[in-house]
């Protein structure tokens, strides 16, 4: 079968099985700059805090053979590409542009007012195919690592919490807007085992992800009436403790204001892969 953008045809996700959406995000990126592998559970967990609409959100193929996915998150009048990918015997055929150009249009139709993604900085041909489409950076995001020798030192002791306290702080909490995937809105949809969360007295809240080898934290938020009070670095140091022997990381999500600050006053390291979020105004 030859791939051609003549051919190309869609189904959306509403009409597809969830192995089959899990199968077809595994085979769409596959020896992607960061690695993923989803079952059907957690396909569904991924992606149920991003509010995906799955009408909106599409299988392409061209005849049987799959091409690619473009998943679309919705709130209010802002929709997000949550995934775009091709397969990769299809890459380098052009068929990206008319599958995200198909989800422009319907963003359009459906009355939206803006459509926003995000891309890793050093992805240039997407970045250049972003930009034709309509799309501008509005700003850089940045992850952050643990130092791999760092001495434990005696840090305050964490006490469990809700995961929906955290989510609720964070959105009373945020100074500016937070991208999609840090937001109050995605973080509510966290439940344990699969995340842990944590509070010092009331003073600062946590949300992690915790597996083997390494703990991803998702949010740490400071209410404002404890902000410049030392709260933040004291929460950083209360989970290095929790977790000590495993890797502390952020994925690339953090904005250039606020959380960078802290992590690196506090000795974390940037990581080498850094994203631009970018808006396309309907």
């Amino acid at each position: 079968m030859s791939f051609s953008a003549s051919t190309l045809i869609s189904r959306p996700v509403l009409a597809c099985s969830s192995a089959e959406q899990a199968e077809a995000m595994n085979r769409s990126f596959e020896q992607y700059l960061v690695p993923m592998r989803f079952d059907e559970a957690s396909f569904q967990r991924r992606f149920r805090g991003e509010n995906l609409d799955a009408e909106a959100s599409r299988l392409w193929y061209c005849g049987e053979e799959l091409v690619g996915v473009v998943y679309i998150a919705r709130r209010g009048w802002t929709s997000r590409v949550a995934a775009m990918g091709v397969v990769l015997e299809a890459r380098g055929l052009g068929l990206g542009k008319p599958m995200l150009q198909t989800a422009i249009d319907e963003a359009r139709r459906c009355g939206d007012r803006t459509l926003m993604l995000e891309v890793f900085v050093n992805n240039e041909r997407a970045i250049r195919l972003y930009e034709r489409l309509g799309f501008r950076i509005t700003r850089r995001l940045q992850g952050f690592q643990q130092p791999a020798e760092r001495p434990t030192t005696p840090a305050d002791s964490l006490t469990k919490t809700d995961p929906l306290t955290v989510a609720r702080t964070v959105t009373r909490g945020a100074v500016d807007a937070l991208p999609w995937m840090m937001a109050g809105e995605t973080l509510a949809a966290t439940t344990e085992p699969f995340v842990e969360a944590w509070r010092l007295e009331n003073n600062a809240f946590a949300l992690v992800r915790p597996d083997a080898e390494r703990v991803m934290l998702l949010s740490l938020i400071v209410p404002k009436a404890s902000r410049r009070q030392g709260w933040g670095t004291r929460m950083v140091r209360a989970l290095e403790a929790k977790y000590a022997g495993r890797s502390l990381t952020v994925h690339s999500l953090l904005p250039e204001s606020g959380g960078p600050q802290l992590l690196r006053r506090c000795g974390w390291e940037p990581s080498a892969l850094e994203l631009y979020e970018m808006e396309c105004v309907l």
